[in-house]
């Protein structure tokens, strides 16, 4: 049986991918009912980002057993990986429903918190990606 950081990872990503999965119905609607491109858009970043998250969430389950990582180093990057994608679940569902991109500080709260789940995920997703390339590092050079 799998240790426990690539269950969670497997979980993780099947979930973030039903989440993108979901994401086609208001991204239909959008299209369906002709509303501003920057409203499509924002579903359309919003669908694609998160299924592309869960996809990188399983890959990585995948070649998680095989790097050179102690199991403290495998249960920090997972949960690195998984609230780095939540984050950007958060910032991507809600800018699109506020039709906000994320990108610089907004005039009010909802949107200052799309920006800082863009900020907080991609500071998260570059430390947890830092392990994962220490991990592989390690293993070239042992092997």
């Amino acid at each position: 049986m799998p240790d426990v950081s690539i269950r969670i990872l497997v979980l993780a990503g099947m979930l973030t991918l039903l989440t993108g999965l979901i994401l086609g119905f208001p991204l239909r609607q959008a299209i369906n009912q002709e509303m501003a491109e920057e409203a499509v858009r924002g579903w359309r970043v919003a669908h694609s980002s998160i299924l592309m998250g869960g996809v990188m969430l399983l890959a990585i389950a995948s070649v998680l057993p095989y790097l050179a990582l102690s199991l403290s180093f495998k249960v920090t990057t997972v949960a690195l990986l998984c609230a780095s994608t939540s984050s950007f679940c958060y910032a991507l569902i809600f800018g699109a429903v506020r039709l906000e991109r994320g990108l610089l500080k907004g005039t009010g709260a909802l949107a200052n918190s799309v920006y800082y789940g863009n900020v907080v995920g991609a500071i998260l997703s570059v430390c947890g990606m830092s392990l994962l390339l220490y991990g592989s590092i390690a293993m070239f050079l042992k092997y």
